[in-house]
């Protein structure tokens, strides 16, 4: 009987960035296996992996949030060979359903965890870590960054245009309650900037729908910071000032190879964009909503407590040194990176700048693909895997 993969993740970075790759690499060296993706319940989610992944050329199963608890709860697939992949959420899922089909389990983990070296529920048997520099220790394997090889395998499919204009990108995320908040800023700093000789594109994520970004463009939540308004038009997004931005949609690589320069919120896009060697802007804000987990995403959902929200974003500031994962995984400033005024001048102003000097461009892409480290650790993970089966 052919093995079952069950591979744990969670949301739209760990989904495009750990699973895909792992998938197309299983797909095609072993088309036989049968590959079933099982999303767990997470505040970071869309809402939309599962439709995303069941459009995959692979063409793996999925199961939704709650399918993966009631199988775990059931022990649905107990006594098939097969084993356990854990590529994102919390472990403990993955640990879970170990424990309830009897399987064994290898565990990714893009950075060190403390989830490691657990024994509960008979732990993990193998564990392969991504982390750019990280030496193998205590029974963890260095493979280096999926992510590498998520983005190199995309770009492939995206020759870089001849094109006569300079090409500003914007990132505006994943998550609706940050595009809801940023794309309006991100607008006005594409109005500031708005001339003949500069093309913007936007790319939209594929777990946002069309009615949600046209939304947030037309709407923007209104938290004290300039904004520009625009309309959505089949591909196109016009301010009311009359700058025009082209929308891509679901492709955002396509966006990445095209482009001269990137302004892209925090997140897994800022590792992608460093990947393929685009200099990137990362502003942030100190009323920014955090969203997803824990306390700061609880209170960003509800109205006033102004001076708590508060309290709590600058304890993350001051924790959090660096907030682009290029500059986190460098430990310094690698992609531009700082906390912007309310009108966005400061940042406009640094966009303009950048967009006249090719050679610090050119720099600062050169510098980031370099700290994200080579491709190969999607094979290397799927050697481990063998291995363990």
């Amino acid at each position: 009987m052919n093995p079952t993969l069950y591979l744990i993740s969670n949301s739209p970075g760990e989904v495009s960035t750990f699973v895909k790759p792992v998938v197309a690499e299983l797909r095609e060296r072993h088309p036989e296996w049968t590959l079933q993706v099982c999303l767990v319940p997470c505040p970071y989610a869309t809402g939309a992996e599962a439709q995303v992944i069941a459009e995959w050329p692979e063409r793996p199963l999925v199961w939704g949030p709650w399918e993966t608890v009631r199988a775990w709860w059931r022990g649905e697939g107990k006594g098939r060979p097969g084993a356990v992949v854990f590529l994102g959420g919390d472990p403990w899922h993955a640990l879970l359903l170990k424990r309830r089909l009897g399987l064994p389990c290898l565990a990714y983990f893009s950075e060190p965890s403390g989830w490691e070296e657990t024994r509960w529920l008979g732990g993990f048997d193998k564990v392969v870590i991504g982390y750019s520099g990280a030496e193998p220790s205590g029974g963890r394997i260095s493979i280096g960054d999926l992510r590498v090889d998520a983005v190199t395998r995309a770009l492939q499919a995206h020759l870089r245009p001849n094109k006569e204009k300079l090409t500003l990108a914007v990132f505006p995320g994943s998550r609706w309650l940050h595009l809801k908040a940023f794309l309006g800023c991100f607008l006005k700093v594409v109005d500031d900037l708005a001339s003949e000789d500069l093309e913007v594109l936007l790319a939209a994520s594929p777990f946002i729908s069309q009615k949600r970004l046209a939304d947030a463009a037309r709407r923007p939540w209104r938290w004290g910071v300039a904004q520009a308004r625009a309309e959505l038009q089949d591909s196109t997004l016009t301010t009311e000032n009359g700058t025009r931005v082209r929308v891509v949609w679901g492709e955002p690589y396509q966006v990445m190879a095209g482009c001269d320069l990137a302004l892209s919120l925090p997140g897994t896009n800022t590792a992608e964009l460093a990947i393929a060697g685009k200099p990137t802007v990362v502003p942030l804000h100190p009323r920014a909503p955090v969203g997803g987990a824990g306390i700061l995403g609880l209170l960003d959902s509800l109205p006033g407590l102004e001076s708590l929200k508060h309290y709590f974003k600058q304890r993350k500031k001051r924790r959090l040194k660096l907030i682009a994962l290029p500059n986190q995984l460098a430990g310094r400033v690698v992609m531009p990176e700082f906390f912007v005024r309310d009108d966005l001048q400061d940042l406009s102003d640094f966009v303009s700048d950048l967009l006249r000097d090719p050679e610090r461009r050119a720099a600062i892409g050169r510098e980031a693909r370099e700290v994200m480290g080579p491709p190969g650790a999607t094979g290397r993970l799927v050697d481990q895997l063998e291995a363990l089966l």
